[in-house]
């Protein structure tokens, strides 16, 4: 059963159910039912097909949140195409190094795009009746290079289904079932896209925001007695700082899945006591899909800071010279799954580095003796303090942890005698009036060795970290430089 006929067989069954409620930052609702996303969905994708977009191909839906994001992915799944969910925010130098690594069409607005947002309202008579099965729709994901320009790495399974089996074992144990309510916070061209898109075949009805407003968390969860939802740290923080949030009757979720990255452990703490830590779910992987690691909140307050244990893969840290790594050193980060493979991308990419069929991706981290992986960060950001290895991950964590820090990038800056030296960029409410500098110094050198502690700062009042909590160093370098 492909995605498009799941949609079709949820239509027939509750034609009338709320499938997406898309939310607008002022708090105004559009409701999209079963019947409605079928019927518009077979529209658009005959007018896809009218437009010579070919089944197998791929199609780049750079298209906001919101019932036209919706009704464009399932259409060209519809016909079997490749789907690529891009920025539809980009900037015209990022749309030119997308377009060109997606070689496809783009559906969105600019010059960029051949077909425009909501076709099937332009497209006159368009049938509605279901639309014939192509090949398998398929999905992949933009992804920033070594070099900083984009690669588009395929996803390796299909979205087709054995209609015995739409709820699978790792669903189950992460809290997610049939007929849920799910809000969706994070951007199309990141995890909000899967965790849509997966819940729509769960027959979940989706509260989709169609920008992320702090204020309507707590309103929509009540509201619609929200059971799961993805997010990351910078959401995690903001949603914590929203007034009255904590008076807020969020009891009916049950599956809070949370992207491995920087997240300050009092954050962290603040959201086990906001959700019960059974319910809150930790993961690190990748769009490569090299493996699955994770954490449940209980487990987490057992083990602060990691993110968890392998679920369906091996773990090896090895050191530099090529050995294995003792428990608590820290080393690169190799995984390998029954189905790992090096990853397949539209219009080619580089291979992964890999050592007797373990990949990585650069990632530095360490395992203690029960096996749980703590990260520290990437290999290309690792700075060389005269002579020590830094990771800037470690001191970003501390940072992000003092009262008057929104937000925390540690860059190396290049020194006279050290090679280089701890830089941070630190996002506080007035850059104007920014944290005493000797005191931020008394504070990291209470929790940071020598060689860690930032000998610079600068003040910002935005990092540019996107919505999906993505920070750019090179950018940071950038404009150090």
């Amino acid at each position: 059963m492909t995605h498009g006929e799941r949609v079709g067989q949820l239509a027939g069954q509750h034609p009338d159910k709320e499938a997406v409620v898309s939310v607008a930052p002022d708090g105004s609702r559009t409701v999209l039912t079963w019947a409605e996303l079928e019927s518009l969905s077979n529209r658009a994708a005959r007018g896809l097909l009218a437009r010579n977009v070919r089944p197998g191909a791929p199609v780049a839906v750079a298209v906001p949140p919101g019932i036209g994001h919706v009704v464009a992915v399932t259409a060209a799944w519809k016909i079997g195409a490749l789907v690529v969910p891009l920025n539809h925010a980009a900037t015209p130098d990022e749309q030119a190094q997308l377009k060109e690594a997606v070689g496809g069409v783009v559906v969105g607005t600019g010059d960029w795009a051949e077909v425009p947002p909501r076709w099937w309202e332009a497209d006159e008579g368009l049938d509605d009746s279901p639309v014939s099965t192509g090949p398998e729709p398929r999905s992949a994901s933009a992804s920033g290079g070594s070099t900083g320009r984009p690669r588009i790495v395929i996803r390796r399974r299909t979205w087709s289904y054995d209609p015995d089996a739409l709820l699978s074992a790792a669903d189950r144990e992460t809290g997610l079932d049939f007929g849920q309510a799910q809000l969706v916070m994070l951007p199309m061209y990141h995890a909000g896209f899967t965790g849509l898109h997966h819940g729509l075949v769960l027959d979940h009805t989706i509260v989709l925001m169609e920008r992320f407003v702090p204020r309507l968390f707590g309103e929509l969860v009540e509201e619609y007695r929200i059971a799961c939802f993805r997010i990351v740290p910078t959401l995690m923080r903001l949603i914590l700082e929203s007034p009255g949030i904590e008076k807020r009757d969020l009891s009916s979720v049950v599956a809070v899945h949370q992207g491995a990255g920087a997240c300050p452990l009092s954050v962290k703490r603040a959201w086990l006591r906001l959700i019960r830590p059974e319910a809150v779910f930790e993961d690190y992987s990748s769009v490569e899909r090299l493996g699955l690691v994770t954490i449940r909140g209980d487990e987490w307050l057992e083990h602060p800071g990691s993110v968890g244990r392998p679920t369906d893969c091996e773990i090896r840290i090895v050191r530099p010279d090529g050995s294995l790594a003792d428990a608590g050193e820290v080393g690169e980060i190799y995984l390998r799954s029954p189905t790992t493979r090096q990853p397949e991308y539209l219009g080619g990419g580089p291979k992964l580095r890999a050592r007797d069929d373990f990949l990585t991706l650069g990632d530095l981290g360490y395992l203690d003796d029960e096996g749980y992986l703590f990260l520290v960060g990437r290999s290309a950001d690792v700075l060389n303090v005269g002579g020590a290895n830094v990771f800037p991950a470690e001191i970003e964590a501390v940072l992000l942890d003092h009262p008057q820090v929104r937000d925390a990038a540690v860059i190396g800056v290049p020194h006279q005698h050290l090679g280089q030296a701890v830089h941070a960029v630190l996002q506080v409410d007035d850059p104007a009036e920014p944290p005493d500098t000797w005191a931020l110094d008394a504070y990291c050198r209470e929790r940071l060795s020598m060689a860690k502690v930032p000998m610079s700062y600068d003040f910002t009042d935005d990092l540019g970290r996107t919505e999906a909590g993505k920070l750019g160093r090179r950018s940071l370098n950038r404009t150090r430089g």
